[in-house]
């Protein structure tokens, strides 16, 4: 597995590789399925309130990661369990934005702000423009 997947506060924590391309990107989304059917089923969902992408490793974000990374995205939004990416500001946010994800799920700067996120605390505020 090439993913880093762990539960912290509640929140199933998914680190992406720090480069998804052609190369590994049908590796990746055979993973994540796993992680739906087996994190997220409904047996098990009671325990993970929310899922957290952590990209903060990927200096950019290719096509093909942005295909996974929906991909995963829509699989989550069928068990109605909420989703939260963590994704560096810089060219990474950019193509998020350009894409329009920004819109569409929380885009966060760090894990930390995810945790607070998925417990109800603050203003988490994902950034909603460039970074």
């Amino acid at each position: 597995m090439t993913l880093q997947i762990h539960v912290r506060q509640g929140c199933l924590i998914v680190e992406m590789p720090a480069e998804v391309d052609i190369s590994n990107a049908e590796r990746l989304r055979a993973e994540l399925r796993d992680v739906c059917r087996g994190r997220l089923a409904p047996q098990s969902k009671g325990r993970i309130s929310s899922v957290v992408v952590d990209w903060s490793a990927a200096p950019f974000l290719t096509m093909a990661g942005t295909a996974v990374l929906e991909g995963f995205r829509q699989a989550v939004r069928e068990t109605s369990t909420p989703f939260m990416v963590v994704v560096p500001k810089g060219l990474p946010r950019k193509v998020l934005h350009i894409v329009g994800w920004d819109e569409q799920m929380p885009l966060l700067d760090s894990l930390d702000q995810a945790l607070m996120q998925a417990r109800g605390v603050g203003d988490f505020g994902g950034s909603r423009e460039p970074g």
